[in-house]
């Protein structure tokens, strides 16, 4: 029974005006992925919360899901492009910050799915109505609107980020040591600025469960204000 209502077993009670732009030939249901590894990630997102929907009142199974990405922050949202059920204004909406990670931002979201938890359950920090305003109204997100960081934590530079990246992106046909030498030539530092700072990275990048995309792991640096990688 589950399985019937998470592929939209169930009718929608309403439909809102914008539930004709869902386009179903799309299989990532995605409004703004821009490289094939984003368009996976939401498609994954948008399965991930399906897998987590459960009989509702408001007859909602999935089917009709979409995603959007975070402009400001981490991962994306998944919602319902209706937002009406009943005659009543419910929107629906949903974090997936990582793969196999899901939140509900709000209580219609959490009516239907609720066993996800609420991110301040997993100690994150939201603004479920700037993200509810993003995306049903499209309005702007200021930064920072997420983040995994907690005061006090160890956290890196976008600097040290990009000399970091650097390293991971060098051929394997380049040994260790002339990898530090190119980087740090490239960038006006030391190799030994070059190798403190990518052992720096990497540790709490690994530590903090933040590796993923360069897009996404940047985000985490203290200064970051949307430069890219």
């Amino acid at each position: 029974m589950l399985l019937l209502v998470a592929c939209g077993g169930l009718p929608p009670e309403e439909s809102g005006p914008t539930a004709a732009a869902v386009d179903d030939s799309k299989q990532t249901h995605s409004d703004d992925a821009q490289t094939a590894e984003e368009e996976s990630f939401h498609a994954n997102a948008r399965a991930l919360v399906i897998s987590y929907v459960e009989p509702n009142k408001l007859g909602v199974g999935g089917r009709e899901f979409r995603v959007k990405r975070n402009p400001v922050g981490e991962g994306c949202f998944v919602y319902d492009p209706r937002t009406r059920f009943h005659g009543v204004e419910r929107p629906l909406v949903w974090w997936v910050p990582k793969e196999g990670a899901a939140y509900a931002l709000n209580s219609p979201a959490k009516m239907v799915t609720p066993r996800l938890r609420w991110p301040r359950e997993a100690g994150l920090d939201l603004s479920t109505p700037a993200a509810v305003d993003y995306v049903f109204s499209g309005k702007p997100m200021n930064p920072p609107i997420i983040s995994g960081k907690t005061p006090g934590s160890e956290t890196f530079t976008v600097n040290e980020y990009r000399l970091f990246r650097a390293i991971m992106k060098t051929p394997m046909s380049v040994s260790e040591d002339e990898a530090f030498q190119i980087t740090a030539k490239r960038y006006g530092v030391s190799a030994q600025e070059v190798r403190k700072a990518t052992d720096r990275v990497q540790k709490i990048l690994f530590q903090n469960g933040w590796i993923g995309a360069p897009d996404s792991e940047i985000r985490h640096a203290s200064d970051w204000n949307g430069q890219k990688p």
